[in-house]
């Protein structure tokens, strides 16, 4: 059954767990083992353990508490909070401005000259030589009309091994406020884009970059 809605769970500002509406109204809410030093004040707040509810008002404990007197001010995001208990609404994806895929063919969206890849080397036995590139590196901008950097990474050697995972950073909302030019030279390192070689000039001379961030033309 598809997800609608998904709520971050904070306790004492600790991450205790993630909630997910579906779309017949159902809720689930799945507890993290950050949250066992609560034990007993989540137990009254039924957010103790993984557990399933037939819609919102069974979970009042949790909805109950996202009045628009409990919104956190001067955001973009929807954040509530009551004493120790914070819940942010997770947005999707509306929108993506893809800036390198590691597939892209010349002319295609993403296409770059350089291979984006750098040497690898985690912990004591890490092989010698081993390598590492970005699959793919792009912009989403999110229904609240936050922004979130993301690269996809995966590393290789000649044994076989093959590794990575897709990092996910959310960009500050006060750096959308910095001239343009400022603003990518900080986004640029956000989800280790930097590291693979990518620099706040690739980022200029993508066309329409500026406008999806909402910058103003030129």
């Amino acid at each position: 059954m598809q997800i609608t809605e998904e709520y971050r769970v904070f306790y004492k500002d600790k991450e205790i767990g993630v909630c997910y509406v579906y779309e017949d109204g159902s809720v689930y809410f799945s507890a993290f083992s950050e949250g066992e030093e609560f034990e007993e004040e989540l137990r009254k707040l039924k957010l103790n353990r993984d557990r399933k509810f037939p819609n919102r008002e069974a979970l009042s404990t949790l909805f109950g508490k996202m009045r628009e007197e409990n919104r956190l001010p001067g955001t973009r995001k929807k954040i509530w909070q009551d004493g120790a208990l914070k819940i942010e609404w997770v947005p999707k994806d509306v929108e993506r401005f893809v800036i390198y895929r590691r597939s892209a063919e010349k002319g295609e969206p993403g296409y770059s000259e350089k291979d984006h890849s750098a040497p690898h080397y985690e912990g004591p036995n890490t092989p010698e030589g081993m390598r590492e590139w970005a699959s793919w590196y792009c912009f989403n901008k999110k229904e609240d009309g936050m922004y979130e950097a993301e690269l996809d990474e995966a590393w290789w050697w000649g044994g076989g091994h093959n590794d990575g995972g897709t990092i996910r950073r959310e960009v500050p909302e006060e750096w959308l406020t910095l001239p343009y030019d400022e603003f990518l030279e900080e986004v640029v390192w956000l989800a280790a884009a930097h590291h693979y070689g990518f620099t706040a000039e690739d980022l200029k001379e993508k066309e329409g970059l500026r406008e999806f961030f909402g910058f103003p033309k030129e």
